[in-house]
């Protein structure tokens, strides 16, 4: 498969990023960090036509970016994990609003349907496993936990109104993002274990790569 040029800095800085996490190069974990979500909106912008959602979909990677950031320095202060989780809870709302969007295609509205509940019993599943641990952070994490769950049920919704590729780009994406943050939450409410900051960021990356390259695929079927 052939890779756009213009991906090779997201790539190659994840790749020195997963690396520096394996390996605990601490100095280039810092510095990648902050620049992997902005070399990815860099690859969005550079490749995709222009549409109404771009200014959406960059805005959720610039929350994004901020959470990462934040997130750099939550072991410091509890302040920066807190203002972490609200730049992505931020970042999923986007993404919410994202595929809700495009009217012409999608379905007004929030209906409930009964392929929702996985996703809400697992919410209710890792939420219950995790608000022990929680102390002052059970509403943020409560609240973050409703999110999250309701992104990955809006990028189910899109089944059969958006084309198959991008549908299933930005399902699998939703879903990694729903790992990747399973895997933080019990890494930090229940206890830490090996690799945990690996496993997190991998399943993370992945899941910011095939979320764009699905939008952007739908995009691209809307030029």
């Amino acid at each position: 498969m052939k890779v756009d040029k213009k991906l090779l800095p997201f790539i190659i800085i994840s790749v020195l990023h997963l690396v520096s996490l394996a390996g605990g190069f601490v100095l280039i974990g810092m510095v990648t960090k902050p620049i992997l979500i902005p070399s990815l909106l860099f690859y969005f912008l550079k490749t995709t036509p222009d549409s109404p959602l771009n200014r959406y979909i960059s805005i959720a990677l610039f929350f994004s970016f901020l959470g990462d950031t934040l997130l750099m320095f939550a072991e410091r202060n509890s302040i920066f994990f807190l203002t972490g989780l609200i730049s992505f809870l931020l970042a999923h709302m986007v993404y919410i609003v994202v595929s809700m969007s495009a009217k012409s295609v999608y379905e007004k509205g929030i209906k409930p349907q009964w392929q929702d509940i996985p996703f809400l019993l697992y919410g209710l599943l890792m939420f219950s496993a995790i608000k022990d641990g929680l102390g002052d952070m059970y509403f943020p994490a409560l609240a973050y936990t409703v999110i999250i769950c309701l992104m990955a049920i809006m990028a189910r919704k899109r089944w059969k109104k958006s084309d198959n590729q991008s549908f299933w780009l930005v399902m699998i994406g939703a879903s990694f993002f729903v790992v990747s943050d399973s895997i933080l939450a019990v890494n930090r409410f229940l206890g830490e274990f090996e690799m945990s900051n690996l496993a997190i960021m991998t399943t993370y990356l992945l899941a910011q790569f095939l979320l764009v390259e699905g939008y952007k695929r739908f995009v691209e079927k809307l030029s």
